[in-house]
């Protein structure tokens, strides 16, 4: 079983026990992080940041942003820091409304490439379902983690797709918060053999913990690191990047 039937979803009780249970498999993976090598620093909110390697990002790295939300504190930062261009994608109408907003407001939301889709496996038309909790702290989902029945359709594209439309060849920092979406990206991303530098992706719960072991296995195996954990938020870094302990440089150039 890859993800829960619904009606454990729909069963709160079952739902909150296994969070609680959950955590106990996510402060064991802690154990597990390799001794990072480079410097990482959270960017962004408390709720809406993520650790990256704040020495190594330059002005010419493509950065996408999958899951918006209601936080662009983390995508801002990059930009008004770095003076990249961060391409975000986010298909729920409350992030659309949100963004239109702070480009009104933030000079930094003028390299901030925006596209109302989602991000999946294909190209394809997706139902997207409703949160439990609504505002600030509930996101849309297409995989309908919380077993509602109300939902809204939209455009989804793959992550291939998205690259041949920019013209990329690589993804030096690609961060996806996508509500249990996650796994069919990042199976394609692993299929189609994408390069990417850096990788910060939440894993959305309650998903089984054995699912998220089994991307976590593939994504090792894809050659990718796990260098920080910051509740289920987890950062990545390519291993080609990383030179050994005794090399003062740390970390490679990921031009």
């Amino acid at each position: 079983m890859k993800f829960f039937p619904d009606f454990f979803l729909k069963n709160r009780y079952l739902n909150k026990a296994y969070r609680i249970f959950v955590v106990i498999y996510r402060n064991l993976l802690e154990l597990s992080v390799a001794d990072s090598r480079v410097t990482l620093e959270k960017l962004g909110s408390n709720y809406g940041g993520w650790f990256v390697p704040t020495l190594q990002i330059r002005s010419d790295w493509i950065i996408y942003s999958g899951g918006i939300g209601q936080d662009t504190t983390f995508d801002e930062e990059l930009i008004r820091r770095y003076g990249c261009k961060v391409f975000a994608f986010d298909p729920t109408p409350t992030a659309i409304e949100f963004v239109n907003q702070r480009k009104k407001n933030s000079e930094a939301m003028k390299n901030f490439v925006f596209s109302p889709i989602g991000l999946w496996s294909q190209d394809t038309i997706l139902k997207f379902y409703a949160p439990r909790t609504r505002g600030w702290v509930g996101s849309y989902s297409a995989r309908n983690l919380q077993g509602m029945e109300e939902y809204f359709e939209a455009q989804c594209k793959s992550i291939t797709t998205i690259m041949r439309e920019y013209g990329h060849q690589k993804i030096n920092l690609l961060k996806i918060d996508i509500e249990g979406a996650e796994y069919e990206v990042l199976d394609d991303i692993i299929t189609n053999r994408v390069e990417v530098d850096w990788l910060c992706v939440e894993f959305d719960q309650p998903v089984p913990f054995w699912t998220t072991q089994r991307m976590l296995s593939k994504l090792f195996d894809y050659g990718l690191t796990l260098q920080k954990i910051d509740k289920w938020n987890f950062t990545f870094a390519h291993i080609s990047l990383l030179k050994t302990k005794s090399d003062p440089g740390i970390l490679s150039s990921a031009s």
